[in-house]
């Protein structure tokens, strides 16, 4: 067995886990989230992805947002809201999204990433 039973999750990539408000189109509704980003060097920003959990089935059944559909991402105490578009639903009917926007999350600062090895 390997000592390693979360390799794929960094606790030092920011990102948020927890309930958000999803705005589509006109309608706002509550989901759980799971979003984490990381800084790209080559395009020179913080690039995010991120999972929105029975979106559909709390939009109700007539309401399925299709990839490409844009949506509004807000945490509680975020200081503004973010933009992602949905990039495909998995085979559990989560919603995949890639940011648009800045994140709807605090990124870490300089001072907190100072003396950081990014190796």
């Amino acid at each position: 067995m390997s000592d390693h039973a979360d390799d794929l999750h960094d606790e030092d990539d920011p990102g948020y886990r927890g309930p958000a408000e999803v705005t589509v189109g006109d309608r706002t509704v509550a989901v759980d989230v799971e979003i984490s980003g990381r800084f790209d060097p080559l395009l020179g920003r913080h690039v995010w992805r991120g999972r929105l959990r029975r979106l559909a089935e709390t939009l109700g059944t007539d309401a399925s947002p299709a990839p490409g559909t844009t949506v509004t991402i807000t945490v509680p105490d975020a200081p503004e809201a973010a933009t992602a578009r949905i990039s495909e639903v998995d085979l559990w009917g989560s919603h995949m999204v890639d940011g648009v926007s800045r994140p709807p999350y605090p990124l870490p600062t300089e001072s907190e990433t100072e003396g950081v090895d990014p190796a």
